[in-house]
């Protein structure tokens, strides 16, 4: 197991890259570039999917209330940056 410690810590530290989260985006400035930005990248997408598999998966409410809230936090991390 402590041979495997660094490698595991590498891995960690690797992750962000893996998801290809946020590079260089070239020109990302404008109103256009901020709508399109959620649907680009790899990271985003899958967190989508990641919701709306979780909200199908607990049935109900949930079948609204999960996305709601995720489009909801997006909004306000949108106000706040």
């Amino acid at each position: 197991m402590t041979r495997r410690l660094p490698l595991l810590a590498a891995a960690l530290l690797l992750l962000p890259q893996a998801a290809l989260a946020h590079p260089g985006h070239g020109d990302a400035a404008g109103l256009a570039h901020g709508f399109v930005h959620p649907l680009s990248g790899a990271d985003h997408v899958l967190a989508m999917v990641a919701v709306g598999l979780l909200a199908a998966l607990r049935g109900g409410r949930a079948l609204w209330a999960l996305p709601a809230a995720f489009l909801g936090m997006m909004v306000v991390g949108g106000v706040l940056g």
